[in-house]
């Protein structure tokens, strides 16, 4: 979920769309696309790393375990599901963070009703992070500057 185009502030005029991933074993599979385990709030959450992904996202269950607040976005994010089906999202964790290897990391997580992972994390993450995706070899690298890259394993 969250591949396509669209912006966080809402200043597009129109209401955000985005179409839909499919499912976790397809995912799991994918050339695209790495999943794994990812450290939020000291919690171990299964995680989509999609660089096609505009937004982050993060399951209400996972974001209620984590004792996060959120905030209404200012416009409301449309999300396309595999079946056809429409999400609407209208919440924001911000300035989550995240562990890579024990270095912090901060994120938006847009909050977003689905099943096949806890959180999906999107291209401006990855891009803040400096990484690079091998997804052949499920790798993760990131090049943080004037640190030592830190690599990431995915499933």
């Amino acid at each position: 979920m969250g591949r396509g185009g669209g912006n966080i502030s809402g200043s597009s005029g129109g209401q955000n769309h985005f179409y839909a991933l499919i499912g976790r074993q397809d995912s799991e599979a994918s050339p695209d696309v790495v999943t794994g385990i990812l450290t939020i709030h000291s919690h171990a959450i299964y995680a989509l790393i999609d660089p096609g992904s505009t937004f982050s996202y993060i399951t209400p269950f996972i974001a209620g375990k984590l004792d996060m607040r959120s905030e209404l976005l200012p416009q409301p994010v449309d999300v396309s599901t595999p079946v056809g089906d429409s999400i609407v999202a209208n919440h924001v964790y911000q300035g989550c963070t995240v562990l890579i290897n024990d270095r912090p990391t901060s994120v938006d997580l847009v909050e977003l009703v689905m099943l096949d992972f806890d959180v999906i994390m999107s291209m401006d993450w990855l891009a803040a992070c400096y990484a690079n995706i091998d997804c052949r070899a499920k790798l993760v690298r990131f090049h943080f500057p004037g640190e030592p890259v830190l690599e990431w394993k995915g499933i």
